[in-house]
């Protein structure tokens, strides 16, 4: 069921009135990469959007290991840093596998949540982010693997086509994610 103009807008209204601080956080985060604090930019997204995970652990996260992952896949993400959500046809078998890879890799060393903020923070123009609760509100198994990822982006393409999306300031995949955010939000309070 595709998503309908007045709930998407009414719905990330929302989301900067919640999520405030870890909203303009982002932001933040992005200006850490731009100046070149990749790792830094990660670690604390990862830590303040992520942490349920994070601090679990945290303890036994290996930074070194983490650096030579995201060294590793730059060069595929390089590949896809031109392409948007709007204009991209995640079908395509080529890209799937680049994705398929990233995910599966980062998956590896900050798991399935962790693996699509990072995405996102590195494309945010093409990455829409999930958590448990997005995960559970689309139902899709907690296990998230590469080939969830891949139907997800898929099902958010298809559940937000009739989005008529004009904001500048922020990219429309980060904007399905306010979307997701706040929809399983209330979802689960109701639960």
């Amino acid at each position: 069921m595709a998503i309908n103009q007045r709930d998407f807008e009414n719905t990330i209204k929302k989301f900067r009135i919640i999520e405030d601080a870890r909203g303009s956080l982002w932001d933040r985060v992005r200006n850490l990469l731009l100046k070149g604090y990749e790792t830094e930019a990660y670690i604390l997204i990862l830590a303040t959007w992520n942490f349920a995970d994070f601090r679990y652990f945290l303890k036994n996260f290996d930074l070194y290991k983490f650096e030579n992952v995201i060294k590793k896949l730059t060069p595929i993400f390089n590949k896809v840093k031109n392409k948007t959500f709007e204009k991209t046809d995640f079908k395509n078998k080529d890209l799937q596998k680049d994705i398929k890879l990233i995910y599966s890799d980062l998956k590896k060393v900050v798991r399935q949540t962790g693996a699509s903020k990072i995405m996102a923070l590195k494309n945010q123009n093409l990455f829409v982010m999930w958590d448990t609760e997005i995960r559970k509100m689309y139902k899709i198994d907690n296990r998230a693997t590469p080939n969830d990822y891949i139907e997800f982006l898929g099902k958010m393409k298809n559940e937000f086509k009739e989005i008529k999306y004009r904001n500048k300031k922020i990219p429309f995949a980060k904007a399905i994610d306010e979307y997701n955010y706040v929809k399983a939000d209330e979802r689960k309070k109701k639960i």
